[in-house]
C-alpha cells in the first residue's frame, strides 16, 4: 500500500468515530424538536432545523457507507 493511500485509510478510520457521534447527535436534534411545544418556534423555525437535520443525516449515512468499504479487505 502506497504512503498515500495508506494515510487516507489512516484518516477514514480517525473519521468514523466523529461520523458516528454526529450522527447520534443529529438524531437527538430530531428526537428533540418532535417534543417541543409548538408556540415556542415558528413553523419556519422548526422546517428549517428539520430539513438541516435530515440532509446533515443523508451526508453522515454517505460518509459511513465509505467508512465501512473502507474496512473491507482490498480484493473485495
Amino acid at each position: 500500500m502506497s504512503g498515500t493511500a495508506h494515510d487516507a485509510e489512516e484518516a477514514v478510520r480517525r473519521l468514523c468515530p466523529l461520523v458516528s457521534e454526529a450522527h447520534a447527535l443529529c438524531y437527538a436534534l430530531v428526537m428533540a424538536l418532535s417534543s417541543t411545544p409548538r408556540e415556542e418556534l415558528t413553523g419556519h423555525e422548526i422546517d428549517a432545523l428539520c430539513q438541516v437535520a435530515y440532509e446533515l443525516l443523508n451526508k453522515l449515512s454517505k460518509a459511513m457507507e465509505c467508512c465501512a468499504q473502507t474496512g473491507e479487505p482490498s480484493g473485495s
